[in-house]
Parts: C-alpha cells; structure tokens; sequence
C-alpha cells in the first residue's frame, strides 16, 4: 500500500479530515460491565455490524471535546457522566454502525487505494504518518481497520448526497433575506418625566420590603498583631541573601537589595513575629484570649481577602496570615443573615427602583398613543440583518429589534428594548414586503446554498438513521 501511496503525490492535500480521527487512541474513564458478545471486544451489533468498545470510546471522545469546548475547558467525567454523555455517545456508535450496515448491503466497499489516499490526504507522507501512529501508540494495521469504518461512512454519505434544487434554494433564501419597508420612531426613557409622592415610596417599600434587605455578615473576633519592631542592617542583609530566590521580579529576574529592603524588613519582622502569632491564635481558638475587636464584615471587605473570608466562614478559624503588613487573626463568633432595611436606610434604593418602573409604565402609555396616528421616519427596506439602518440604537438592540419585527404578526406595532428591562420603545409601520430581497441573495448566493446543502442532508441523515435502526436488529451486550 505504501507503494501505491509514493506514486499518487496528486493525493497530498491536508484536509480537515484530521479533526474526525485525532481522537483516536486516547484513553478514557471506566466503562462498566459489560455481556460481550461473540467477539470480545462488541459492546452492542446492528445487524452483522459489531459495535466495538472501541467505536464507543472514540465516540464519547468525541463528545466529550466538544461539551469541554462549550464549557470552555471545565468538562471533567464526573459532570459528562451526569450529562449521559456515555449513553449518548454509545447510540452514536450504534447510529454509525446502522450506516456501516447499510452500506455493506447496498455493496460498497472500501479499497486498499481508499485507505491510502485518506493517508495521504490527511498526512501527506508516509514519515508524518509513521511519526503520529508512533506518538498514540498504535499498529498501522488497527489504525487503518478504524479508517475503513470511517471511509465506508462517508462512501455511503457521499453515495446518498441530496444537491438542493433551485425551488429548495429561494425557499432557504425567502425565510433569510425577506424584506419589510419600515417606517420607525425611536421614544427614549431617558425623556421621560415622572416624580413620586413620599406616600408611594413607602407603600412600596411595605410591600416589598423583604426584598430590601442588609448584606450578610458575619461577626468575627478579630486580632491583629502589626509587623514592627527594630531589625538591624545585618539582619536584613543575612536574610535577604539566605532566601535571595524569594525576591524575583515579574520577569524572574532577582531584585537588588536596596530595592527589595522594605519588603525584606517586613519579612524579618513577620518571621521574628510568628511565634507570637501562633500562641495567640491558639489563645484565641481556645477562648481564653480577652484583647480582640469584635468586628461585622461581609464576605467583601478591605480587612480580610475574600479568600480568607470564604476559609473562615468554611472552619470558623483562621490561621495566623500576614495581610497588610500585619498579622490578622481571626474566629468567627456569629452568621448574621440578612434582615429587612429600614425605610430610611432602603428609600434612595425603593425611589430608584420605583421611578424607573413608573417610567417604564409612561414610556409604554405613550407608544401605544403614538401608535394610533403613527407617523414614523421610513428607513426603507429592510432584512433582519440590517442593524445598520436602524440609527439611534446599538447593533444589539437594533438586532432585537429587527428579530421581534421579523417574528410578529402585527402590521404595526412597538418593541420594547431591552424586553428585560426597557430603555426605549421603538414603534414601527410596515408599509410594505417583499418575498426576497434579490441584492442580499445573490451576494450571499453560496452560503445560501452550503446552508441549504447541509439542512437537506441533515435531515436525509437523520431519518435514514431511524429507518435503519427499525430495519436492522440491534442487540446492546452493555449491562
């Protein structure tokens, strides 16, 4: 074979195909128990087509590096196998062996030239391929039985390929790039003017008082010891020179003494304090330590770093750390939880919340006027992509703008913007359509078509999938 591969050099392209098989061969979790079936290594067969356990792992490889690409590389197997991701990945290798057993029925098969220019394709010489079956361990002979699999796939896929008609093209492209003649008017909250009666804000706050509420806090036994004391030159010179490799700076680079002295002497002092630091600490966990502050902090603070806080509210202690050239110990004594504001202490919060409500409420009273007599600036025709045209918002709430237009059923109506949360309401007449905007379809003329080429065969695949599996007998050995 490698023969035929050095006289077929035509065949040397790297094509994307290397992200389908750049899986294979790495390891993977436990797999459970399984009834094997003839051959030992089956984990389930469609017809005469065994599903190895192999075919499975590579499968949930598979999945597994796109679900980590989602979760941008957090994905570890205890979260996949709450995901289901084994069983999905198993259905996977059993949905790919049903178009194996297709294809061998319908007579294809695949060829040692195959094989080869797939090789070649992918690696473009015989060294790159003898270097990357190297680098995952793997036999050529089991390598190349996992590639006709995948070859006899895609005969069968490039066999059945649908080519969308011109029918099938304009439908895609009419539900794309339709077109409305708008006419808009753009009414902004800011604009809006409304004032509050003392009465409502404190009918409000009564109502809602319990969503008002004092931060949680924690009340903590607080001691600190600070880091002074007298430390002579000497001393700062020999401790600086035993632990020279401790004052790098961020290029790695040591830092001269001079430069680093201040915080040598703050280490001198932290070392010479330690001790004490320790016996209080052990005097205060065993409460018999009077000279503390009591102090209420939240889990934010400038007293003590959110992750000491999170370690303290974790074990009720904490060890003695220096921290703004102290030492800071602490106990944590009580969990305040939070309690409802008094009006006074919540009334700048309720008055803001509440005018901005009321706003929102006068903003939707005048577009719903104005829409009775509408006379909007016409912007012309429109697709759903042209966030351009809508001067006076931001290209994302021009695009949900657009989106709500594009999806409503009214003529005429106003979108509020954002829906969650309203800063605008943008009232809109449609005067006039049209089916397909000619202009946008022949400058998107190929994708139109890739889009329409892959929804057709998508879909081909998918129900020729759920046809093989009620046409073949699917036996699972997975316990």
């Amino acid at each position: 074979m490698i023969e035929w591969m050095q006289t077929h050099r035509k065949w040397l392209v790297i094509t994307i195909w290397i992200a389908t098989i750049a899986f294979i061969g790495a390891g993977f979790v436990g797999w459970g128990q399984f009834q094997f079936g003839k051959s030992q290594s089956a984990v389930a067969k469609v017809g005469d087509t065994e599903v190895t356990i192999q075919d499975w792992q590579e499968a949930y490889q598979n999945l597994f590096q796109i679900e980590n690409q989602k979760l941008g590389g957090r994905l570890d197997d205890a979260t996949a196998e709450k995901m289901g991701l084994k069983v999905k990945a198993l259905q996977q290798a059993i949905n790919t062996a049903a178009l194996r057993q297709y294809a061998k029925d319908l007579g294809l098969v695949v060829t040692e030239q195959d094989v080869a220019r797939k090789i070649l394709s992918t690696f473009g010489n015989e060294k790159t391929y003898k270097t990357y079956l190297r680098n995952i361990g793997e036999k050529p002979a089991n390598f190349e039985a996992k590639l006709r699999k995948l070859i006899l796939v895609e005969k069968l896929l490039d066999y059945l390929h649908l080519k969308p008609t011109k029918t099938e093209l304009l439908s895609i492209a009419s539900a794309l790039y339709n077109a409305d003649k708008l006419q808009i008017k753009i009414l902004n909250k800011e604009n809006v003017k409304v004032s509050l009666t003392e009465e409502e804000i404190k009918a409000y706050w009564e109502k809602h008082k319990n969503e008002f509420l004092t931060p949680e806090k924690y009340k903590i036994a607080l001691v600190t010891i600070p880091l002074k004391g007298n430390v002579s030159e000497q001393e700062l010179k020999d401790y600086y020179n035993n632990n020279i490799q401790n004052y790098k700076n961020a290029k790695g680079e040591i830092i001269p003494f001079e430069k680093a002295k201040n915080q040598v002497k703050a280490d001198v002092l932290a070392h010479k304090l330690k001790k004490e630091a320790v016996i209080t600490y052990k005097k205060l966990k065993n409460n018999e330590l009077k000279n503390y502050v009591l102090a209420e902090l939240t889990k934010e603070n400038s007293t003590i770093p959110a992750d000491k806080m999170a370690e303290l509210i974790k074990n009720g202690y904490l060890k003695p750390f220096v921290y703004n050239n102290e030492y800071v110990i602490a106990k944590l004594i009580e969990e305040i939880k939070p309690q409802p504001k008094p009006f006074e202490k919540a009334r700048a919060e309720v008055t803001q919340i509440l005018l901005d409500k009321k706003a929102t409420q006068e903003l939707v009273k005048q577009a719903k006027e104005e829409l009775k007599n509408f006379k909007g600036k016409d912007i012309g025709f429109v697709t759903k992509y042209d966030t351009n045209k809508i001067q006076g918002l931001n290209p994302l709430y021009a695009a949900e703008f657009l989106f709500k237009v594009f999806t409503s059923q009214n003529k005429k109506d106003f979108v509020l913007l954002p829906q969650n949360d309203p800063k605008y309401a943008v009232l809109y007449n449609i005067s006039a359509q049209k089916l397909l905007d000619e202009k946008k379809y022949e400058k998107n003329k190929q994708n139109v078509y890739l889009l329409t080429e892959a929804m057709l065969n998508s879909e081909l695949l998918n129900d020729l999938i759920n046809e093989l599996l009620q046409k073949y007998k699917v036996v699972r050995y997975v316990k």
